[in-house]
């Protein structure tokens, strides 16, 4: 019997607009109710995200939210950290070298609480982070970092050209103490226009989604033929690992979906509120 739910968000419980369906937030509602099983949200995001969502749709979430890649565990009930990684001063500045003279197109902090990017490197553009009103753009990361040390769970390097981010990924994998996820995709819809591009997440060392969802199955005393993951990309494969049912989104990588062992209907197709309803009530 299953009793946990791991989402992603991005690709996943959200559609391309960025919007959580009526139809994922019954499902998962409904597998509460009658079943005792709880959703926990696994995103790259921001801590302030997740928790925004949260919020709003907080009678089918559970107590709990892994954000940063797994750089942070919450127990949003009785705010407390479960588990808290974060990146250095020393370390981000060192990334945004890379990042300046590889000429990605930029780079955004996530904090425990919001995105940060610098305005001079990118256009004023809005992301798709509508549920997210504390994202700042500043003119120089330094100065934030001097008030807010050791706040950032994960940097993330935005690069249209996929050949710049491998350059990246290159050199970033023999550093020390950080580790970088496999180039991903990010896809945002508005009504005036579409954007895509490729990016790559850089957390400290051995701080994964997967490592997140260990400590918390532990401490819920759930085991892993309990749990089961739904994701759409790179940051989600350490998920896969950790899971008695892996299951893809049909707009997931073609990597990822190769590792699933079910393949549910797309994002913008309710996939996981089908795939809610396949698995936990046998109904089509």
């Amino acid at each position: 019997m299953y009793k946990m739910i791991i989402v992603d968000l991005d690709g996943t419980l959200l559609n391309d607009y960025k919007e959580v369906s009526k139809e994922n937030i019954n499902l998962m509602k409904r597998a509460y109710e009658e079943k005792g099983i709880i959703s926990v949200i696994a995103t790259g995001r921001p801590l302030g995200y997740a928790s925004e969502i949260c919020t709003l749709y907080n009678n089918c979430f559970g107590n709990y939210i892994i954000a940063s890649n797994g750089a942070i565990i919450k127990d949003i009930k009785n705010n407390e950290y479960i588990n808290k990684i974060t990146l250095t001063n020393r370390e981000i500045l060192s990334l945004r070298d890379i990042y300046l003279e590889e000429q990605a197109d930029y780079i955004i902090l996530c904090t425990e609480e919001r995105s940060i990017t610098e305005t001079k490197y990118q256009e004023t553009v809005d992301w798709g982070t509508n549920l997210n009103k504390e994202k700042a753009k500043i003119e120089n990361i330094e100065e934030i970092l001097k008030e807010n040390p050791n706040t950032t769970g994960v940097l993330c390097i935005m690069g249209g050209d996929i050949s710049v981010l491998e350059k990246i990924l290159k050199r970033i994998e023999i550093l020390e103490n950080v580790q970088t996820s496999v180039i991903c995709n990010y896809t945002y819809k508005s009504k005036n226009y579409i954007i895509n591009q490729k990016y790559i997440d850089v957390t400290k060392k051995g701080c994964t989604k997967k490592n997140a969802i260990h400590i918390l199955a532990d401490k819920l005393g759930i085991k892993q033929e309990e749990i089961i993951v739904m994701g759409d990309g790179g940051n989600d494969i350490s998920m896969f690992e950790c899971a008695g049912l892996k299951i893809a989104m049909g707009n997931a990588e073609e990597y990822l979906k190769e590792k699933a062992d079910y393949i549910t209907e797309t994002n913008n197709n309710d996939g996981v509120a089908k795939a809610i309803k396949k698995f936990i009530f046998d109904e089509n």
